[in-house]
């Protein structure tokens, strides 16, 4: 699956709790680089091996009296290995489910919050006043992913402090995201032409 899709159906089923205007269509459906989904993962990895060690530790510690313990450590790693998996599952939820729609009217970000709670934040093409990226580090400008940064006419809607802009609204880990800025500028200069 591309992480930027274009020529999207605005009848899909599947998009009815947009709540989209009649004249309005998606023109591109944006989902997270999988390569930022790779600091949860390395995180899950540590998580696992750590207590492998304590373990190994014990082992070297208590020699054959190890034994004793067995069934105690046994029950302690299967409830944490659980909620290892449980995290994980929840993280990749979080991070595939959460989507950027650009619209011929609007942005729309979906921010998925657990299995069943998602906020639907918008922000209208009109009240884009600039479009900037970030990609900093390696990793990003190898893969060629960041954080938009629309700043707005209005209040801000995003989690973080940036320094200089009155309202902007910040998405971090977005494929391409020069490309994105370039379709959201050319979007609101389509709309405010139109306006005039």
């Amino acid at each position: 699956m591309s992480l930027i899709e274009e020529s999207v159906n605005t009848n899909d089923q599947a998009f009815l709790y947009l709540d989209l205007r009649p004249d309005e269509k998606i023109n591109f459906i944006v989902r997270h680089h999988w390569a930022g989904f790779l600091g949860t993962l390395g995180l899950f990895i540590a998580m696992s091996i750590f207590p492998l060690l304590i373990v190994f530790t014990a082992h070297l510690v208590l020699g054959n009296n190890i034994g004793q313990y067995l069934n105690i450590i046994t029950t302690g790693l299967t409830g944490y290995y659980l909620f290892l998996v449980t995290f994980l599952f929840g993280a990749w939820i979080n991070y595939y489910y959460d989507i950027i729609f650009i619209t011929n009217e609007r942005i729309l970000n979906v921010n998925q919050k657990g299995l069943l709670a998602r906020d639907v934040s918008e922000l209208s093409l009109q009240q884009v006043q600039d479009v900037s990226t970030q990609m900093d580090g390696i990793l990003r400008s190898y893969f060629n992913f960041g954080t938009l940064i629309v700043e707005t006419a209005g209040e801000g809607t995003a989690d973080q402090i940036t320094h200089g802009l009155h309202g902007y609204f910040s998405v971090d880990d977005l494929p391409d995201p020069n490309r994105l800025a370039r379709v959201i500028s050319d979007l609101h200069r389509q709309i405010t032409h139109e306006d005039d």
